[in-house]
Formats: structure tokens, C-alpha cells, sequence
């Protein structure tokens, strides 16, 4: 009677074949979930700078609605007080060269600081501190009376009271050359809005 079984070399290139398998799988889960942290880093990346970019139109925008200068800086926009005399500061206009931190705060509408050092001289984790960006969500109430309550909501500002995010955002205003000449700065800026990641 012939009896038929598995030597030890088949066993071992059974278990080397099906090893070799289990690791490829295991390769390609860590890539994808590599690959897709890296895209959730640049898409949240890709919003916090278009964020940045557009809250600086919008500061331009109310301006010329609120007939103030163009470009006039608020330490902190305030609705009701657009129009007080003192609401536009000296030294506090956007010009080329301008560096800020800008974020969004339910109160005031929006924060913006302006930041008179070079950006240049701070490496990244000086940059890192003092741009880093903190996530707000959940029931929030506005301090003032006549505004309606928001139930639900976020934002990003540089408050540290709340959960820190691995983002940090700047935004620098540029003149704009044509050659070796600057265009008149009250037509045209060139706005840069950086976002730094940190793991």
C-alpha cells in the first residue's frame, strides 16, 4: 500500500511561498496608510493656506465697504466699532514686507497680529510656537447680545486654550515687481500664506 505526505523542503517552501505573501500584504497596508496620511497632511494644508489667503482678501474687502483704508489693520475686528475714529492704527497698514498671524475669532470676527520681525532669522520650531494653530469646535456663544448664538461650530485661532494642531500658518504680503519696479502697492499685493506641519 503506497502511502503519499509532504517532505520537510516542501513544508519549508510552503511556509517561505505563504510568508512572503503575508509580508507583501502587510507592505502594501503600511504604504497605503502611509500615503494616506500624507495626502490628509496636504489637504489640510492646501485649506489652511487658501484659509489664510482668502480671511486676508476679506480684510481688504471690508475695508473699502466700510470706506476706511484699503489697507487698514484691526488688532481685533470688532462689527459694531468699524467706524470709531481710532479703529485704524498708525503703522498698523498692510504694505509689502508685512508678516501676520491671522485667525478666526467668534467675537471679534477676526485676530490679527502683525509680526515686525523678519520671518527669516526664526528656524522652524520658533516659527512653529509662535504661528501654531489651535482647533475650536463644539457650542461656542458670542459675548454680544444682538448676535445669535452658533450651537455648533470651529475655527482655528492661536488661542492656547483648546486642542493643538500639528499646523502652524503665517502670512506675508509681497510687493510686486515688474522688473526692478514696484507696482503701486494699493492695486496689487502678493499674498504668501505658509502652513507649517509638524509630526
Amino acid at each position: 500500500m503506497k502511502k503519499s505526505a509532504f517532505t520537510l523542503v516542501e513544508m519549508l517552501i510552503v511556509i517561505a511561498v505563504f510568508g512572503t505573501g503575508i509580508l507583501t500584504v502587510l507592505y502594501g497596508i503600511a504604504q497605503t496608510l502611509g500615503n494616506q496620511d500624507k495626502t490628509n497632511v496636504q489637504i489640510t494644508s492646501s485649506f489652511l493656506a487658501r484659509e489664510g489667503i482668502e480671511l486676508m482678501y476679506n480684510l481688504r474687502d471690508s475695508n473699502y465697504r466700510k470706506k476706511l483704508p484699503w489697507n487698514c489693520i484691526f488688532t481685533s475686528i470688532d462689527p459694531a466699532n468699524l467706524n470709531a475714529d481710532n479703529i485704524c492704527e498708525v503703522g498698523q497698514g498692510f504694505t509689502g514686507g508685512s508678516i501676520f498671524k491671522i485667525a478666526i475669532d467668534p467675537d471679534k470676527y477676526l485676530t490679527v497680529e502683525k509680526i515686525d520681525e523678519d520671518i527669516k532669522e526664526r528656524d522652524f520650531d520658533k516659527k512653529f510656537e509662535e504661528f501654531q494653530l489651535y482647533y475650536h469646535t463644539g457650542p461656542y456663544y458670542n459675548s454680544r447680545s444682538n448676535w445669535p448664538p452658533i450651537p455648533e461650530g470651529f475655527r482655528y485661532s492661536h488661542e492656547e486654550n483648546d486642542h493643538p494642531l500639528r499646523f502652524a500658518r503665517y502670512i506675508i504680503l509681497k510687493s510686486v515687481m515688474d522688473g526692478e519696479t514696484e507696482l503701486p502697492q494699493d492695486k496689487i499685493l502678493k499674498i504668501e500664506s505658509h502652513v507649517l506641519y509638524k509630526k
